[in-house]
C-alpha cells in the first residue's frame, strides 16, 4: 500500500491554454513540412536527428525540475523523478539509434537502442500508477478499461500486420511486445484523463497526459512502420512525438509556475 505524502500539494487552479497546445501542434507540423519540402535530404536528416534527442532530454530535465518542487510530498517527488528517468531512457535510445543509423551505418532496428526505448514504459507506467492510486482506487470498471484497451489495440495491430506481411516471424512478435507495452501505457493515460477531466484536480497534469497520449500513438504507428520497412527519419509519425514532448514540457512549466 502506498503511503500518502505528508503534505498534499494544493490543487492547481489554472486553466488549460488550448491556444498554446494548438500552437505546439502547428509549429511541429510546419517543422515537418519544412524538413520534407524546403531543405535538402542531408540537412533534413540532421535537423530531425537533433530534434529527436533534444526533445526527450528537455522533457527529462523539466521532469526532474518539477520533482524538486515536491520536496515535502514524497509520492509526487518520486513520481516525477521516475518520469524524468523515463524520458532520459528515450534520450539514450535516440542517441544510440542515431549512432547506429548515421555514424556506424548499421540497421538500428532491432538494436541496443530498443532496450532504452522499452524501459520508458515501466517507468512512465510507475509515474501514472503513483498519481492514479493517490486520487482514486482501481475499481472493477477501471480494471476492465485497463485490460480491454491493450487487448483491442494489440489484437488490431496483430491482425493488420499479419495481413500485410503474411506470417508471424521475429519482427512481428518483437514489434508486438512494444505495441502491447505502449497500448498499456495508453490505457493508463486514458484512465488518468477520466479521473482528472472534471477539473477538480490538477489541470496541468491533464495536459501531461495529453502529451503521453500523443507519444504512445506515435509509438504504435512506428512499430507498424518498422514491420513493413516503411519508417525513415522524416516520416509524419514524428509529428506525434514532437507534439507529445512539447505538450508535456508545457504541462511541467505550468507545474513550476503554480506550485
Amino acid at each position: 500500500m502506498l503511503d500518502k505524502p505528508e503534505v498534499v500539494p494544493e490543487k492547481l487552479k489554472t486553466n488549460i491554454n488550448f491556444k498554446i497546445i494548438a500552437g505546439i501542434i502547428f509549429a511541429v507540423v510546419i517543422f515537418h513540412l519544412y524538413v520534407n519540402y524546403f531543405t535538402s535530404t542531408e540537412n533534413s536528416e540532421v535537423l530531425v536527428s537533433i530534434f529527436s534527442f533534444v526533445n526527450p532530454l528537455a522533457v527529462s530535465i523539466a521532469s526532474f525540475t518539477a520533482a524538486k518542487k515536491y520536496v515535502d510530498a514524497g509520492i509526487y517527488q518520486k513520481a516525477y523523478n521516475l518520469l524524468g528517468i523515463a524520458y532520459l531512457m528515450i534520450f539514450l535510445g535516440e542517441v544510440t539509434y542515431l549512432s547506429y543509423d548515421l555514424f556506424l551505418g548499421i540497421e538500428p532496428y532491432p538494436s541496443i537502442a530498443d532496450v532504452f526505448f522499452f524501459l520508458q514504459y515501466p517507468l512512465a507506467l510507475s509515474y501514472l500508477i503513483l498519481n492514479i492510486r493517490f486520487f482514486a482506487s482501481f475499481s472493477s470498471k477501471n480494471i476492465v478499461l485497463l485490460i480491454a484497451i491493450p487487448i483491442l489495440i494489440t489484437v488490431a495491430y496483430g491482425e493488420i500486420a499479419l495481413q500485410e506481411i503474411g506470417e508471424a516471424g521475429f519482427d512481428f512478435f518483437y514489434g508486438l511486445i512494444f505495441v502491447a507495452s505502449a497500448s498499456l501505457l495508453l490505457a493508463f493515460s486514458i484512465l488518468a484523463t477520466t479521473i482528472f477531466r472534471k477539473g477538480v484536480v490538477e489541470k496541468a497534469w491533464m495536459i501531461l497526459v495529453m502529451g503521453i497520449l500523443s507519444l504512445t500513438m506515435g509509438d504504435v504507428w512506428y512499430y507498424y512502420l518498422e514491420l513493413l520497412g516503411d519508417f525513415d527519419l522524416i516520416h509524419p509519425v514524428n509529428i506525434f512525438w514532437y507534439a507529445g514532448y512539447w505538450i508535456i514540457i508545457y504541462s511541467l512549466y505550468k507545474h513550476k509556475k503554480i506550485i
